[in-house]
């Protein structure tokens, strides 16, 4: 179904439940949450890290970051085939209690080791985690060493599990959800509306009324009355919300050795939930549409792009 194309929205969502799950495994110490998750080692070898010498070691030791891949597979028994759709890298930045999701757009130029010149999401499909993690690392001079690919079967309930999630809409945006529904699922009228799963995933790859501002807009709106949502419930029905979401993930994270950062979460939890900043690198400021041999390509200034990836990445001003 077209409804669940809207990977990128889903993402955001399991990041702020990943979160939530440091908080409550911190706090309670339970470590068989995240043994829900199915575990993948990589050759920390052939992940390109960049040595980055020129970091200064507390910036480089006091954020957490991974990268999130969504695999746009249309084989839900295998989330391994396919491409990336969706790449965000997530940094946890204990200094200033912060969390940036980094988003890289699929159809970036860069040079993928072994392969040249080429789109990014193509690095997942000729090597999956491993040479997708080394792509980014060697193009951009990053250390990213660990990951999560989801598999998005099953997700979606999320918000449906919590009873749906309250949005403001305006007409315009209330005649491009009906579009998609049948006569008895069909929203009533604008203003406050409390939308279910299907129609929140609807408003959020809404990319008609507006442009992509707009659209971020509308999925930080959801994202923020999911999370009111699930603070609201009572803690078994938050850790089972949690458990729902973790199966669905592949990682090479030991949570183990997280166990400070999300005492600090728990700790700091609404600073961290009040200040997370969604950006994409390369940006379109810098970005360009490109064209070659027939083939659509988002081309970018790789100097401006790892500026970026210092300030967002590594919390230098």
């Amino acid at each position: 179904m077209k409804i669940f194309k809207n990977k990128i929205f889903i993402v955001f969502i399991i990041i702020i439940i990943l979160i939530l799950a440091g908080i409550l495994a911190a706090h309670f110490y339970i470590k068989s949450k995240f043994d829900k998750m199915q575990f993948k080692e990589l050759d920390e070898d052939d992940l390109g890290i960049a040595a980055n010498n020129d970091i200064p070691k507390v910036n480089i030791e006091n954020i957490t970051k991974f990268v999130i891949f969504g695999s746009d597979s249309r084989d839900e028994n295998n989330s391994y085939s396919g491409r990336s759709d969706t790449i965000i890298i997530v940094v946890i930045n204990n200094l200033n209690k912060s969390v940036n999701l980094i988003s890289i757009p699929r159809d970036t130029y860069v040079d993928v080791p072994g392969y040249g010149m080429t789109k990014i999401n193509h690095a997942y499909a000729y090597g999956q985690e491993q040479l997708s993690i080394k792509t980014i690392n060697t193009n951009f001079g990053l250390d990213l060493r660990q990951y999560m690919t989801i598999d998005f079967s099953g997700l979606v309930n999320c918000i449906d599990r919590v009873n749906g999630v309250e949005v403001e809409l305006t007409q315009e945006e209330v005649d491009y959800i009906n579009k998609s529904l049948k006569a008895d699922e069909k929203i009533a009228g604008a203003g406050k509306v409390l939308l279910n799963g299907k129609q929140a995933l609807i408003h959020s790859r809404n990319r008609t009324v507006g442009n992509d501002f707009s659209r971020a807009s509308r999925q930080r709106q959801v994202i923020v009355s999911l999370i009111n949502k699930i603070a609201d419930k009572p803690i078994s029905e938050i850790s089972s919300i949690i458990d729902d979401v973790l199966v669905n993930i592949t990682t090479n994270m030991d949570m183990d050795m997280y166990k400070d950062m999300f005492m600090q979460l728990a700790e700091s939890r609404k600073e961290y939930l009040n200040n997370i900043k969604s950006v994409q690198i390369p940006s379109t400021e810098y970005g360009y549409d490109s064209m070659i041999d027939g083939i659509y390509y988002f081309g970018f200034d790789m100097e401006r792009a790892k500026q970026d990836f210092n300030k967002y990445y590594y919390g230098l001003e």
